[in-house]
């Protein structure tokens, strides 16, 4: 997966699947490395880890435990933090919701970050998909960042998948204007490409 933001941010995802609950990621990037200056490269690549702890059944929704330590935005070599920073550790749980051709996927979780001033916060999201088209909504109230107004990180993206492989997502983040340093109505452009075998 590629991400495309502001600021000529680039950062790139590679994650594979060890079998069915168990995922590994890494990811690394720069910011203004597309248009004029230097590129800021990260001191260091990001590391993601997901495991199905709990499958999702009729009844029971599905629990997700993972470690994510990638922010996004410019790094602080001060602060030791991203701008919007990593969710670090968390669980997740959601439930689908599924009939002919659409289905609704509402989620909720916890996270503890380790960047700067370490801190719980949470984070909710939905995702609607139709066909091969998916709306999605995710919100986060942010605690106890010094670099926000308190009002938590709201984000919306439509995503496309094509053959069933590949996939272009729009999104617009920070719509509330959390961001003490950024514009409101980041955008945001996501490609990537899923094989399963």
């Amino acid at each position: 997966e590629l991400r495309f933001g502001p600021g000529g941010e680039l950062l790139g995802f590679l994650n594979v699947g060890i079998w069915d609950r168990l995922g590994l990621g890494i990811s690394y990037g720069a910011s203004n490395l597309i248009g004029a200056g230097d590129p800021e490269f990260y001191t260091q690549p990001g590391a993601q880890i997901r495991v199905l702890a709990v499958e999702e059944n009729i009844i029971v929704p599905a629990v997700i435990l993972g470690f994510d330590n990638q922010g996004f935005g410019s790094f602080n070599d001060s602060t030791e933090r991203y701008m919007i920073m990593s969710k670090g550790i968390y669980c997740q749980t959601g439930k689908t919701f599924a009939s002919t051709n659409i289905s609704f996927t509402p989620s909720l979780g916890v996270n503890y970050s380790f960047e700067e001033n370490s801190h719980w916060d949470m984070f909710a999201a939905t995702n609607t998909v139709f066909g091969s088209t998916s709306f999605l909504l995710e919100y986060s109230p942010n605690f106890n960042d010094p670099l926000d107004r308190n009002r938590g990180y709201m984000n919306v993206g439509l995503r496309i998948i094509f053959y069933e492989q590949l996939f272009f997502e729009f999104d617009l983040r920070d719509l509330l204007n959390n961001s003490i340093y950024d514009q409101n109505l980041n955008r945001f452009i996501k490609m990537g490409y899923e094989q399963q075998f």
